[in-house]
């Protein structure tokens, strides 16, 4: 039996793009690899996962997909029941199917989504967890969850945050800066249910996957793998020296949104270097006031800038504000953006980014400095790493009293990566120490590559263990090769 691996993302744009990308990594090298797609996705959006293939499945909103539930609560309930079923009768097809479509060998799954491991147990098959978030991140929700750390109540010692103590190759941390999630913060208590449990059943054998790099995040991963087979196989990034097509295209495969590819013509107008990009990513949504405050932080860093604000948040913006900035050309607003050639383009100077992991690692491999907002979720932590533990960045602070990042602290932070002093500099060198890190953990032979060369032979020695029981019970599976 050939190994066949099938790979389960979250249908949401930042759980989807590292997962994509992971089944044609996986694929290249030479495993099978079916990569699920929710039916609406796959209708409205399309996903290239080549060359992987890519199947659908229901998750219960065949028509509107995510934004047509009524809450998140309401989606994942619906979903686990609609993709448990469906998922279960694509592998049960699939058992059925003839050599050509051999059956699945291995699951790989979002660390949310654990409405698959029953579904897999079900069938037989392994079942091993991929993280979309940092191994920093995926450890502080792991130990909170098990109950082997605690998060530091909210208090003063001497006018100071009292600090979380070092543990597991995590760094001392306040109060602010752990992820949302894991101290009871933030309108979606089943996410941070679900973050806090994501790892609950895994033991010190059980295979787990994260998008990260080694280099990166090693003390982190060491503490890791004494819970768990942690092994990190990123970044899951198309990067332009491995993907890159004929017309010089960066991308997923997978576009949940529709990129405005007029930007690139724009950034091509702007020296080298000069331009501020700012995106918070596909789900945050900043208030009127906090708007207006990057906005006025960004005009009066003087830099030009490019900034994604997407059509539900473009009545925040005060009216009149940007015109004459846009009117010069020293602006451009836009819907959404093709992140990944932004962010390669010589252009741009620094990325003005929420951290989401995957616009964080994204900036790590394309060398581009940070001024990191953090939001909520796992972003605190991201940020807290920008700026001290990778030192490719600043962070800004929030202003106590009024909630919510001053437009002199926007401006501090965009001069502090962009202007021609010592410290800019020393940003922009660690930047590109990162970004040629990245790079050489994917390449043949590289940290990454190897991680992911141990995990094609745990799935090609499971499927022919399980070969061999079959032939022995008397019952070759139909798709099996010897």
């Amino acid at each position: 039996m050939a190994a066949h691996v099938l790979v389960v993302p979250f249908p949401g744009q930042g759980h989807m793009n590292p997962m994509v990308q992971f089944a044609k990594a996986l694929a290249s090298k030479g495993v099978a690899t079916t990569l699920v797609a929710t039916r609406f996705i796959a209708r409205t959006a399309g996903v290239d996962a080549a060359p992987a293939k890519v199947e659908a499945i229901s998750d219960g909103h065949d028509e509107g997909g995510f934004a047509s539930a009524a809450s998140v609560g309401e989606y994942l309930e619906k979903q686990t029941a609609a993709s448990s079923a469906s998922l279960a009768a694509l592998i049960e097809a699939r058992a059925a199917a003839s050599s050509e479509s051999p059956p699945f060998t291995c699951i790989v799954y979002d660390s949310y989504e654990q409405w698959v491991l029953p579904v897999a147990r079900r069938a037989g098959i392994p079942a091993v967890s991929f993280s979309t978030q940092s191994c920093a991140v995926s450890a502080v929700y792991h130990y909170v969850g098990q109950g082997m750390l605690a998060v530091p109540l909210e208090r003063e010692k001497d006018g100071v945050a009292v600090r979380s103590p070092a543990f597991e190759g995590l760094p001392e941390m306040e109060r602010s800066e752990f992820p949302s999630f894991a101290i009871g913060a933030g309108p979606y208590p089943v996410l941070a249910e679900l973050a806090l449990k994501q790892f609950a059943r895994e033991g010190k054998d059980d295979w787990v996957l994260f998008n990260s790099f080694e280099e990166l995040e090693s003390e982190v991963l060491a503490g890791l793998k004494n819970n768990m087979k942690a092994r990190a196989i990123g970044p899951c990034i198309p990067l332009p020296t491995a993907d890159t097509g004929a017309a010089g295209r960066i991308t997923y495969g997978a576009n949940l949104l529709n990129p405005e590819d007029a930007c690139i013509k724009w950034l091509d107008t702007k020296a080298p270097g000069s331009v501020a990009y700012v995106s918070f990513g596909s789900f945050a949504s900043l208030g009127a006031a906090q708007t207006e405050e990057i906005a006025r932080g960004l005009l009066a860093a003087g830099n030009p800038f490019l900034w994604v604000i997407r059509a539900a948040d473009e009545s925040k913006l005060p009216l009149g504000l940007l015109d004459e900035a846009t009117a010069s050309g020293a602006a451009l607003i836009l819907g959404w953006s093709p992140q990944l050639e932004v962010l390669a383009h010589p252009a741009v100077g620094c990325f003005i980014t929420h951290c989401g992991w995957n616009s964080t690692l994204e900036a790590l491999s394309f060398g581009v400095p940070m001024v990191a907002l953090g939001l909520w979720t796992d972003q605190p932590m991201n940020a807290r790493n920008v700026e001290r533990a990778w030192l490719a960045g600043v962070r800004a602070r929030r202003d106590a009293a009024a909630g919510m990042f001053l437009r002199g602290e926007v401006e501090r932070c965009v001069r502090a990566v962009m202007d021609d002093g010592e410290g800019a500099r020393a940003v922009r060198e660690a930047a590109g120490k990162w970004r040629d890190q990245a790079r050489a953990a994917v390449a043949p032979g590289g940290s990454s590559d190897r991680s992911l060369d141990e995990f094609v032979e745990f799935v090609r020695a499971g499927a022919a263990e399980k070969w061999k029981a079959m032939v022995l019970e008397g019952s070759e599976p139909a798709g099996s090769e010897m």
